[in-house]
């Protein structure tokens, strides 16, 4: 399974170009072993460039490929996906290999000021992702900078190496990133979400997609089904452990829940059912981590209507509508996660060979719905987030399990459901209310603030954080 993130030039809009990099190209052939099939007299389904899916070829990889190697791997390579995926490649695509130290250069290169959008910074706030401490933008780029291991746009594949002369090629990631290619020629890579947690989701289907093939193409070369070239991996490296892990958790739904997702679509209906979901893509998380939900159960409409006073006010999109968000199941748990309020171990506990990552655990299942908006009131901010669950047992867990996640990060109870952090990257005050199914959290800057931004009327149906569940073993 593949140790890093796959990135997707047409997703992500990244452009990698230039210097520090090696084409794996050439003139050079490989001669063919004798017993492998004749070529067909066209182009045919199963075979690519002088080899068929299943025959030989004569490559050793214990001290990496030469480029006339890696074209005979890539040829066999992309006959296989088309045996598998039923798919044929109408172009070729080529490969290239650039320094971890060139993309971290050309990542952070891109222009602008380095900084994210004031209600960027209050969404990974609200999650107790990044603080105040640190700016979301030198965040990704670190994140990326270490993790990224190939991108694929526009018949190109562009892989990151931490030594680009020493072709030591992942199969696994060649598959993934070649299994791209084929969707683009036939599916289509793009989709359109107004929200992260929609974005996700639409992303889940094509990495989903990617990382299933990619773990079928595993297993039939680890299970001897197919005679398969293994690249002995490099020793030491260059990737730094110095990252955010809860953005990288929240970005690895795809990754981690999408390939599950694209298998239990498969059982449903075959790979047709997995390619429609290219153009119906599921409209949340939720669909994604319980693909039972998909595509009948929606996300649930979540209204908060504008109370804000004294200077406080909404933040808006361009066209002047109220900027929302939607965080989701998957970043829900990504928050318990981080934290540390769901136990690290959990992460990785599914026994399955297609992934072993799961984002399916109660105190964020039974998720229906949520809306964060956000306030300023000049340089101060502030947000108002609230979610709506299945029952009003869920909505308790979840309220139980985020007071959890308040004081894990150091915050003392006032009453009246109302916290404050007094120091540190997340120091806010916070009011956490639950009607129902459906729990409000409002944060701003001090605790006079907080009616400032949305008052909260008491009501007999309100519980205000002082039930408490049975104490939980403990987490790691």
């Amino acid at each position: 399974m593949r140790r890093g993130l796959c990135v997707l030039g047409l997703v992500f809009l990244l452009a990698l170009a230039g210097c520090s990099a090696f084409d794996l190209g050439g003139d050079d052939e490989l001669a063919e072993p004798e017993s492998n099939r004749p070529d067909p007299a066209t182009d045919t389904l199963g075979w690519e460039d002088g080899y068929w899916w299943n025959d030989s070829v004569a490559v050793d990889g214990s001290d990496g490929l030469t480029q006339a190697e890696v074209a005979v791997v890539k040829a066999r390579m992309m006959a296989r996906l088309e045996h598998l995926r039923g798919y044929e490649f109408e172009r070729d695509v080529s490969v290239r290999v650039i320094s971890r130290e060139t993309y971290r250069e050309q990542r952070s290169g891109g222009g602008g000021d380095g900084q994210a959008p004031a209600w960027r910074e209050q969404y990974w706030e609200a999650l107790f992702i990044v603080g105040e401490d640190t700016g979301v933008e030198a965040a990704f780029d670190r994140l990326y900078g270490s993790t990224v291991i190939g991108y694929y746009s526009n018949d190109k594949i562009v892989l990151v190496s931490d030594d680009p002369n020493d072709l030591r090629v992942s199969r696994a990631t060649l598959a993934h990133e070649l299994e791209h290619a084929l969707q683009d020629q036939h599916l289509g890579l793009g989709y359109s979400a107004s929200t992260r947690d929609g974005r996700l989701a639409a992303q889940s289907v094509v990495e989903g997609d990617a990382n299933y093939v990619e773990a079928r193409y595993e297993d039939s070369c680890e299970s001897g089904e197919w005679d398969c070239v293994t690249v002995a991996e490099r020793s030491g490296g260059g990737r730094s452990a110095e990252y955010n892990v809860g953005l990288s958790v929240a970005s690895f739904l795809p990754y981690g829940e999408g390939p599950m997702f694209v298998s239990a679509l498969r059982e449903r209906g075959g790979w047709d059912a997995v390619d429609a979901a290219f153009t119906d893509h599921p409209q949340s998380t939720a669909q994604v981590i319980h693909p039972a939900k998909y595509p009948d159960e929606a996300p649930a409409a979540v209204s908060i209507p504008d109370r804000a006073s004294g200077g406080w006010s909404r933040l808006e999109t361009e066209d002047g509508t109220d900027r929302v968000e939607t965080v989701g199941e998957a970043s829900i748990y990504t928050m318990f996660w981080y934290a540390k309020v769901v136990p690290r171990e959990h992460l990785t506990s599914r026994n399955d060979s297609v992934s072993k990552y799961t984002y399916r655990h109660p105190f964020s299942t039974g998720w229906a719905g949520d809306r964060l908006v956000f306030y300023e009131d000049g340089d101060n901010q502030a947000y108002v987030w609230q979610s709506t669950w299945e029952s009003r047992a869920e909505a308790t867990e979840f309220r139980q399990a985020y007071t959890d996640v308040l004081a894990a990060n150091d915050a003392t109870a006032r009453g009246d459901g109302v916290y404050v952090i007094d120091s540190g990257a997340f120091e806010d005050a916070f009011r956490v209310v639950q009607r129902g199914n459906t729990v409000l959290v409002v944060n701003a800057p001090s605790v006079d603030a907080l009616d400032a931004v949305h008052p909260v009327s008491a009501g007999a149906n309100a519980s205000v954080g002082t039930e408490r569940r049975p104490a939980r073993s403990p987490t790691a």
